[in-house]
């Protein structure tokens, strides 16, 4: 599970900093205008100090969600932790397995539109 930190309306990716230097990860508003379908996710590859996360979209649930992919500082695969390890590659939401990454295109999971980035709200470890 994530851990939310400190919120922060500026983005960390786009304010410019050095994601290397920054140990948590970010959460960015999303919303598509076709259906109403709105979440909160950090819109691709992400890391804290705890996880490594991809925004993926979940077609057992129809979700967008980040799916740990990884331990934390950037470091993806298995940890070798089997209790940390169990949760890799699943949906936070169902604990589907049918996750692919969201794509560049940014499609809605609920109706395939395109999806409306809005500002970075906050902070994750």
């Amino acid at each position: 599970m994530l851990v939310q930190g400190i919120l922060n309306p500026v983005s960390v990716l786009s304010a410019g900093i050095d994601k290397g230097k920054f140990l948590m990860g970010t959460w960015t508003a999303l919303t598509c205008e076709k259906c109403d379908y709105s979440t909160s996710v950090s819109g691709g590859k992400d890391w804290g100090m705890i996880h490594v996360v991809q925004t993926m979209i979940c077609r057992d649930c129809s979700q967008l969600v980040d799916v740990v992919i990884g331990g934390g500082r950037g470091q993806e695969g298995p940890t070798g932790d089997a209790d940390y390890d169990k949760d890799l590659g699943l949906c936070p939401h169902c604990r589907g397995k049918q996750v692919t990454p969201w794509d560049d295109e940014r499609p809605c999971p609920k109706c395939d539109e395109q999806m409306i980035k809005g500002p970075g709200i906050g902070v994750w470890d």
